[in-house]
Formats: structure tokens, C-alpha cells, sequence
């Protein structure tokens, strides 16, 4: 009589139900275990993103297309726990191709490393993928042009915390007029992912008396991650 075959996938899930059971309200993931929690596990296919990135890649929605140097997206394909989400591309993003270049990458890693994150902790991602010119601030029909790719890039990942910086990504989540200052700091619910909202760190640059309450986002955005994870 052969053994009957075991589920790892099935084991694992009762494994940790016993835990939760138990009142654990988290497990740490080791690296060497951290294959397990890969999302391609749970139904994300690796084609899914390369397809989006080839959509933004292609993309000529709206006028910034034609002045873009290239769009600018993560070019990461592995699926991760922390999404970042910026306003739109510096002149460094846009030689670079990459969200957060130059110094203000910089600044923004200080930022997490405050709070012991780093940025290769998150999936990081503008709201709008394309520098608009001269230094103006996006318009709305290239924010809405955009705003496909930033939702699609959720639904596939399905970040389970999200830090949002500036002022972009409460237009796209918020469709009546809000501040950015009366949202900061207070957990937000999208679908499956909860977001903090707060200051983008460009604007800390020119306005440093906003530093202070970056840091009570940041501090906020740590707690619901040791809540999380």
C-alpha cells in the first residue's frame, strides 16, 4: 500500500494556522526559507509584470511619451511584502530609468534606514512613469493616463503595506479632494493593502520644518509592519 501523497503547499498552511492559533501574531522569514512565501507560489505568473513593463515600455497614452527620455518603473520582477509609491520622475529618473535616483535615493534610503528598512525592502513605483517638462508638476490627464499601470502593479503584487509619498498617489486613491496633510499618518485601506500616506521627501528638502512629521509617518508605517509581519 503506497503512502499517500503530501501537500507542502497544504501542510505549510496548517503549519502556520497551528501558530496563529497559538497567538502568534507573526513569524519571522528566514531567508533561507524565503522562497516559500513567493508570490509566483500563490498564483502570480513571472510573465504578468514583464507584460506590464513592456506596456509602460510601449505606452503612448499621453504627450509626455514624446519628451520622455524613457519611462520609469521598477524593473524588479520578484514579487515582495512593501510597496513605495512616489509622485513622478527626476531628471536623474529619467536618464536613469529608475524611481528614487541620484540624491534623492539617497535621501530616501536615510528615510527608511530610520525606521530599519531599507529601499531593496520595497517594490518601488511612481504614479506617473514619464518627467513632465521644464519641472511642471503632471497634469491631470497624464495622472489618469498612469494610474492603470500604478493599479495593475497592486493587483499583481498585492503589496500588504504601502507607503506613499507625496501628493500624487491620494488623487489616485481618493477620488474627492483631499489634503495630504489630513490623511497623513492614518492607516488607509485599499483591497487587501493598507497605506500610510505622507510628504514627499522633495518637498521635506525645500520644507524642513515637515520633517518632524515624516518621521511620526515613518514611525507609524514600522508599527503596522511589526503588526504585519
Amino acid at each position: 500500500m503506497s503512502e499517500p501523497k503530501i501537500n507542502p503547499l497544504h501542510e505549510l498552511i496548517k503549519y502556520l494556522t497551528y501558530f496563529e492559533e497559538l497567538g502568534y501574531p507573526w513569524l519571522p522569514r528566514y531567508r533561507e526559507f524565503s522562497f516559500i512565501f513567493n508570490r509566483e507560489n500563490f498564483g502570480l505568473k513571472k510573465g504578468d509584470l514583464e507584460d506590464l513593463f513592456n506596456q509602460i515600455s510601449r505606452c503612448q497614452s499621453c504627450f509626455l511619451h514624446r519628451i520622455r527620455k524613457q519611462p520609469v518603473f521598477e524593473k524588479r520582477g520578484s514579487p515582495i511584502d512593501l510597496m513605495l509609491i512616489g509622485d513622478f520622475p527626476s531628471k536623474e529618473d529619467d536618464f536613469y530609468g529608475v524611481p528614487f535616483s541620484g540624491p534623492l535615493g539617497e535621501t530616501l534610503q536615510k528615510m527608511l534606514l530610520s525606521i530599519g528598512l531599507k529601499r531593496e525592502d520595497f517594490y518601488v513605483t511612481l504614479v506617473v512613469k514619464c518627467k513632465p517638462p521644464a519641472g511642471r508638476l503632471p497634469e491631470e490627464e497624464e495622472i489618469q493616463a498612469c494610474k492603470k499601470y500604478l493599479l495593475q502593479e497592486i493587483m499583481l503584487l498585492k503589496p500588504r503595506l504601502i507607503l506613499a509619498l507625496g501628493n500624487l498617489p491620494v488623487k489616485v486613491f481618493l477620488e474627492k479632494p483631499v489634503t495630504l496633510s489630513s490623511l497623513r499618518s492614518k492607516p488607509f485601506k485599499y483591497k487587501n493593502s493598507m497605506i500610510i500616506f505622507t510628504y514627499h521627501p522633495s518637498y521635506m528638502l525645500k520644507n524642513p520644518q515637515v520633517k518632524r512629521f515624516i518621521w511620526e509617518d515613518l514611525k507609524t508605517f514600522r508599527k503596522l509592519y511589526d503588526e504585519t509581519f
